[in-house]
């Protein structure tokens, strides 16, 4: 944006002023010629760029030149270009502060270099070069980052060249020039097609013939500005959508198609509302040309400099609605209401739209679309013609619409019916009778719609008169029109490298627009998707050459990627019940499924190199993942599920196999039938092995079975007639007997397989016994004891999904179950519970109270002792309910319930169920972060809460005699939690009655307060229940308590006395001590054997 300088001195300033006097002195101020001269010097004197303080009397002079050229003083076109073209040099700091200080001037020149495009009788060349500066300017002088690089990067943290770019991008639109430039492009498009109208004859205003000159600049500056987010924001709101469409109606020849179509795909990206806008009225280009645009973006963003002049000297430019040709109505082919209700057209003179639809290539009034359909013999076209394309490639192969159109949605149905009122004319149409609001709003008529043989009477008498504005009308009509006719035309003849890299970018905008219901209706009706579903599925069916040259279905790389954004654009279009039927009757599914077989595939297949082979089978299986749960029968007869299986089997590499899981369990979720043929070919060994880690079916028994089931289905679809679907059959079959190549698999890819087992075994007993046939409740053993490897800190999807498949697949078989509590699963569950991360609790406990419910699971659950610290599952439940009790503050110091009235809200402390484990995380990836938040959100204290009440219930609450008292108080309280929480919902009934000012009646009044009375007589028997246990836990605790100072008492006595004892031992005695200690002794033995004498004493 700028370049220090500091060699500059203040002649600069002193030059300017002499200039400004020359210009506003009353002796010099008609001297014209000399201000021509003074502004030349300026701009030589100043040839590296102005500096940033003297832009203020730089804008100064740029206005007074500009007013005395609106005056048509001449000479002053020459020197303003030469001004205008040096502001595209970087302006000067002459000090390192004045970017930051004076950033307020830059805007305002901006604002005022705004006036040369809303103005509309300025020189063709002036505007041209301000187009260039703009371009210039918005560019950063050569500066911009690649696209790669704007998506990624954050303008605060860039520096350099690439902080230049975002700033002058943002003074662009603080400037409020994005709305000038699109009234001079708006102005500039009419006076294009009053040109064309005219018959093809040169204009007789010069600027007529000199407006397609501007064109270029004028998109090229506003493609510099699309890069940026908020511009493109400010280019919505100022009517770009309507520019857009003219521009690409001009046809795939025309020198602003590629910019037109570029600035669509920035706009689509960076402001997400613009599709938001295309079902809208919004203003025609006559309103536009006459400053809508600058009105809006002023009403918007504050009145800007010069402001109020911009809206005065605008004026009615060329093609404006004070210069069109008028009629008096207008008839013939849907082209003509097509400008009408874009706005490209006044309301309708006969004249000007039959010229227009002349070069347009239109048909007869009577060849209609709606009459084509209803006749069945009309050929095929794409919407809007290409200027200057030859005839027949408009006139021919129109498409009838399918049958039963009307049923397509309420998109689509707005769409046919409002399009088929505006073509066959008779009156205004009203739009009201809606029952619902329709997703196209199209006011396609202002008003008096009359035939065309009346228009045709009328032509010479309507002339003169002056048409008014058409009424805003939405634009997403004529935009489908415009990008289908120049994608039939370069798919016939666009055959150079630029006509393959346009034709790309057209189908990147079309898929951005598909996913807008409205837009769906319209491309549909506009033709589009015939000659997608041709592109799409050459030449691996058959070719279709009116619709699809053969150059366009090379192995280039331009070519590959058309084949990846047709297969998008057709799936976005099969959410409409028409498109889908066209689709699947052309064989799309078919052809993508041709790409998932793996074996010696279709040559067309083969053709591709392994890179695209690759990338095509990705983009196969996502669009397989969309369109087989619209069309599941379809799907079935093609043989998806047996080319699904052979492809897991031939285990692909991670990405692919993950793609194909994928799709798999969309297909079992949103249609439950395909379950029973998915288990039938033998899916569930297949799924086992994967997520076992290990080769073949999880019991060891291989493939074989698969590739026998394989087999039969090849025999049955062969039977039914299915040619393509045997050809699948026998690629899937032919490696459905190696089984999956061993080896471990990703955690992603093990997952998406236990989702599948999920999703195949819940609610369906057949696949449930399948499962355990085959193994799987030790598979699932394994991976939950494999579950302790996890990080404890995080929660993991794998767990939650291992804990599902555990849940859906093997508790509700009774068989399983039993296996499931021998092999202690059980212990691996309370193991997990105890260990894992919090977040996985809801689930754990999810899984338990299923379990329980079997009551020969109970002795399980009373055996299990922790590894940490041997406490009970019964003291692990009390604890985690105690976790969540302490943060509601639901128990007091006391032990007892802290309130009577609300117990399950406690004191109200709670703050959150899990605390922020993300802390230890702070370098993880943004998708890992959605994972995690994603997590803790489904995580509801709640339910923690109400499965341990059921889990108690379950075992009995009177069924854990080991626990102490306080765990008995704290269970007295878990055994009320349903009445607790029926209070809490009477309580909530009761404040929704409040809130809403709605008295009930009297019997329910007295059952919300009866209900509500119960909840805090149950909670006041509990407190009193916890204080007789607790009551007597401290009787214990006293009578314990006694027992220990009474032996601390007696010990101390021993203590003392042996401390005696020793002391004596310890001094010496006297003889006369020693004598008296011996004769005690004696005296002792005496006695102590007075009856043990020998019987013959005398005789010893």
């Amino acid at each position: 944006m700028t370049q220090l300088d500091t060699s500059i001195t203040s002649n600069g300033a002193a030059d300017l002023d002499k200039v400004i006097a020359l210009f506003t002195g009353p002796n010099s101020a008609d001297l014209f010629e000399r201000h021509v001269a003074a502004i030349s010097r300026l701009c030589h004197s100043n040839s590296a760029g102005f500096a940033i303080r003297d832009l203020p009397k730089v804008q100064q002079v740029l206005e007074l030149s500009l007013a005395l050229l609106k005056r048509g003083s001449g000479g002053f076109e020459e020197a303003l270009c030469e001004l205008v073209g040096t502001f595209a040099k970087p302006f000067v700091r002459r000090t390192a502060t004045d970017e930051f200080k004076m950033l307020n001037h830059i805007t305002s020149l901006l604002t005022a270099l705004g006036d040369i495009f809303r103005s509309a009788a300025l020189p063709t060349q002036l505007v041209i070069t301000a187009a260039q500066t703009v371009t210039t300017f918005a560019n950063a002088y050569g500066n911009r980052p690649n696209a790669l690089d704007l998506a990624t990067q954050q303008p605060a943290e860039v520096d350099g060249a690439q902080r230049q770019y975002h700033t002058n991008q943002s003074l662009l639109n603080k400037s409020g020039i994005v709305a000038d430039v699109l009234t001079a492009l708006a102005r500039s498009l009419l006076a294009t097609r009053d040109s064309a109208s005219s018959g093809g004859q040169p204009a007789a205003d010069p600027d007529d013939s000199a407006a397609s000159l501007v064109l270029a600049p004028l998109c090229g500056a506003l493609l510099a500005m699309s890069y940026n987010a908020d511009n493109c924001s400010s280019m919505v709101e100022c009517g770009v959508l309507q520019c857009l469409a003219a521009l690409l109606s001009r046809g795939s020849r025309s020198e602003t198609v590629g910019t037109a179509v570029e600035m669509l795909w920035n706009v689509l990206e960076l402001a997400p509302e613009a599709r938001t806008q295309l079902s809208r009225p919004l203003p025609p280009l006559q309103a536009l040309a006459r400053g809508a645009a600058v009105t809006s973006s002023r009403a918007a963003n504050g009145a800007g400099a010069g402001g109020d002049d911009a809206a005065a000297a605008a004026g009615p430019g060329p093609g404006s609605t004070a210069q069109a040709a008028s009629g008096g109505g207008g008839g013939g082919r849907d082209l003509v209401a097509l400008a009408s209700f874009s706005g490209m057209l006044g309301p309708g003179a006969s004249a000007a739209t039959a010229a227009v639809a002349a070069a347009a290539g239109a048909s007869a009034p009577d060849s209609t679309r709606l009459s084509r359909s209803s006749g069945g013999a009309a050929p095929n076209s794409g919407g809007v013609s290409v200027s200057g394309g030859p005839a027949s490639d408009h006139d021919e192969g129109w498409q009838p619409l399918p049958d039963g159109a009307a049923g397509g949605g309420a998109a689509y149905e707005a769409s046919i019916s409002l399009r088929a009122a505006a073509i066959m004319g008779g009156g205004a149409v009203n739009y009201d009778e809606f029952a619902d609001t329709p997703d196209l709003d199209l006011h396609l008529v202002e008003s008096g719609f009359v035939t065309s043989s009346a228009a045709t009477g009328a032509a010479g008498a309507s002339a003169a008169t002056t048409p008014s504005t058409p009424a805003p009308a939405p634009v997403v009509q004529a935009l489908a029109d415009a990008l289908t006719g120049l994608l039939r035309s370069l798919l016939l003849s666009g055959f150079s490298r630029g006509d393959k890299e346009l034709r790309n970018d057209i189908m990147v905008a079309l898929n951005l627009l598909l996913e807008d219901a409205s837009f769906r209706a319209a491309a549909a009706y506009a033709g589009v998707f015939e000659p997608l579903l041709a592109a799409g599925t050459a030449p691996e069916l058959a070719a279709r050459p009116e619709l699809v040259a053969s150059y366009a279905l090379t192995t280039d790389t331009l070519d590959h990627e058309l084949r990846l954004l047709t297969w998008s654009s057709l799936v976005h279009g099969c959410l409409l019940p028409q498109v889908l039927d066209a689709a699947v009757a052309g064989g799309l599914m078919r052809v993508l499924l041709l790409y998932v077989s793996y074996g010696d595939g279709h040559p067309a297949v083969r053709r591709w190199n392994p890179d695209q082979l690759a990338t095509l089978r990705s983009a196969a299986l996502s669009k397989l993942h969309s369109l087989s749960p619209l069309c599941p029968d379809e799907y079935e007869r093609a043989g998806g599920p047996a080319t699904l299986l052979g492809f897991v089997q031939a285990s692909p590499g991670a990405a692919h196999l993950e793609a194909a899981l994928r799709h798999l369990h969309r297909l079992f979720s949103m249609v439950p039938e395909s379950r029973d043929a998915a288990g039938v070919v033998g899916l569930i060994p297949v799924l086992l092995g994967i997520a076992h880690d290990t080769g073949g079916s999880a019991d060891g028994t291989g493939g074989g079975s698969v590739g026998g089931a394989l087999m039969r289905m090849k025999s049955a679809a062969n039977s039914a007639g299915g040619g393509m679907a045997a050809g699948t059959f026998s690629s899937a079959a032919s490696v459905g007997g190696g089984g999956a190549a061993s080896g471990a698999q990703p955690e992603s890819v093990r997952h998406f397989a236990l989702l599948c087992l999920t999703a195949l075994c819940s609610v369906h007993a057949e696949n449930q016994r399948r499962l355990r046939k085959a193994g799987g409740v030790t598979v699932l053993l394994s991976a939950l004891a494999r579950l302790r490897s996890l990080d404890p800190l995080l929660p993991a999807p794998y767990a939650v999904a291992v804990l599902d498949c555990i849940w859906g697949a093997v508790v509700p078989d009774r068989k399983s179950t039993a296996r499931f509590l021998v092999d202690q699963g059980l212990d691996y569950l309370l193991n997990h519970l105890e260990e894992g991360n919090r977040g996985h609790r809801v689930v754990v406990l999810r899984v338990l109270s299923d379990l329980l419910e079997n009551p020969r699971s109970h002795p399980f659950f009373h055996e299990w002792r922790s590894g940490a610290n041997k406490q009970t599952a019964a003291h692990l439940l009390l604890t985690i309910w105690m976790e969540e009790d302490t943060l509601r503050g639901m128990t007091g110091p006391d032990g007892l319930l802290a309130n009577t009235a609300r117990p399950l809200v406690g004191l109200d402390k709670r703050t959150r169920w899990l605390p922020a484990e993300a802390v230890a995380y702070g370098n993880m990836s943004p998708e890992k972060k959605e994972v995690l938040t994603l997590m803790l959100e489904g995580v509801s204290g709640e339910v923690a809460l109400a499965k341990i009440w059921g889990i108690f219930k379950l075992l009995g609450f009177d069924s854990c005699p080991y626990l102490d008292p306080r765990d008995h108080a704290t269970l007295a309280a878990v055994e009320k939690y349903a009445k607790f929480r029926q209070g809490e919902v009477w309580r909530s009934i009761q404040s929704d009655f409040d809130a809403s000012d709605i008295r009930p009646t009297a019997p329910d009044r007295v059952r919300l307060e009866s209900g509500i009375e119960l909840a805090e007589s149950l909670a006041v028997a509990v407190r009193e229940a916890q204080a007789r246990l607790l009551g007597r836990a401290q009787d214990g605790m006293r009578a314990a308590e006694a027992r220990l100072f009474e032996g601390m008492r007696q010990q101390a006595r021993l203590e003392a006395e042996y401390r005696t004892i020793a002391l004596q031992e310890s001094k010496p005695l006297t003889l006369e001590e020693m004598r008296r200690a011996k004769e005690s002794k004696a005296a002792m033995l005496k006695n102590s054997l007075q009856s043990f004498q020998f019987q013959h004493g005398d005789e010893d």
